[in-house]
């Protein structure tokens, strides 16, 4: 596990307190209205601080969100673990992460364009960017890997990317058009995903 100095523990605490006082703000202001000086105002820092760590305001939005997922998708990844089978698991993220989303949707859109952004770039070039979902796509996957349920012929990290396209572009479809149930939409994703990326009998 790589050490982490005092410099990248005060950066980490900068960037932490910084988007808990931006997500404050766009709560009680609306996402839209606030601005990243406000936001530098708000959290007493200069406005340079605000750049410095983040380069858009949905950067801001994005840490935010993914501190707040993490957390409340980590009580559940005991449960997750414990079922049998890659389908069983991943079946029960995505219904959690559904559950999680309905209540969050007014800040689904400029979550999402940020994020189709930051696949263009390099992993190093956004702290944020690895944030959310996508670690443990790979690590689900690398596990069925193991099992003989999924394909090894690549790598479990390209195919936790295609899982993961596949589950932002439903989160952007739920916000387009009138989807009774997201939870319904990301089951099919998961069959839609496993019909492509399932172990196939050795010739």
């Amino acid at each position: 596990m790589p050490t982490v100095n005092r410099r990248q523990r005060k950066r980490r605490q900068t960037r932490d307190y910084v988007a808990e006082v931006a997500f404050d703000l766009f709560e009680t202001h609306g996402f839209e209205a606030v601005t990243m000086e406000q936001i530098a105002s708000r959290a007493d820092v200069a406005r340079g601080t605000v750049y410095n760590h983040f380069p858009v305001k949905e950067a801001v939005l994005a840490h935010a969100m993914h501190a707040q997922l993490e957390n409340d998708l980590a009580s559940l990844l005991d449960g997750i673990l414990r079922r049998t089978g890659f389908m069983a698991q991943a079946a029960t993220l995505l219904e959690a992460s559904a559950t999680w989303w309905t209540p969050r949707r007014h800040y689904l859109a400029p979550y999402i364009r940020y994020r189709f952004q930051q696949f263009e770039k390099a992993p190093e070039a956004d702290e944020s960017a690895g944030s959310d979902m996508l670690e443990a796509w790979r690590a689900l996957i690398a596990h069925a890997q193991r099992a003989g349920e999924l394909r090894d012929d690549m790598d479990a990290a390209r195919l936790a990317h295609y899982l993961h396209f596949l589950y932002l572009s439903e989160l952007m479809r739920w916000l387009t058009e009138p989807i009774p149930s997201l939870a319904d939409g990301m089951a099919g994703v998961l069959e839609f995903f496993h019909s492509g990326a399932q172990a196939r009998p050795r010739e």
